[in-house]
């Protein structure tokens, strides 16, 4: 009898052993376990706060390039206007008040004519 009381008491601390093992060994396992996994997680969040500042440090550059060049482009246009439409304008004027001082007064007089019949037309 003795010795099933001591195999009784055996198994009940091997028992209360096993358990005890399961709830406070296994907590610092699992506790471990969701350490692990947060500092993983938390490594994922600075890799993407890092790729998304990269992101928008290179939006910003490429903007300012493409700012920076439609201001090329706009000087160029202005230079190109300013040199090839500046003096031939200006001739293009004398040429036409010189077309107009040469012109017969019965032309001068037909052109109006037809100006009134156009505006009589949108009037209708």
């Amino acid at each position: 009898m003795q010795f099933t009381s001591s195999i009784l008491i055996f198994l009940v601390g091997a028992g209360f052993g096993v358990l005890l093992q399961r709830f406070v060994f296994g907590r610092k396992t699992q506790v471990g376990k969701l350490e692990k996994e947060i500092m993983q997680l938390k490594g994922e969040q600075l890799q993407l706060k890092d790729s998304v500042q990269n992101h928008f440090h290179q939006t910003a550059d490429l903007t300012h390039n493409l700012t920076q060049s439609y201001k090329d482009l706009y000087e160029h246009l202005a230079n190109g206007a300013s040199q090839f439409s500046a003096q031939p304008l200006s001739d293009l004027k004398q040429a036409l008040e010189q077309a107009k001082e040469d012109t017969p007064k019965d032309y001068a007089a037909h052109e109006s004519l037809e100006c009134e019949a156009k505006n009589s037309q949108r009037a209708l």
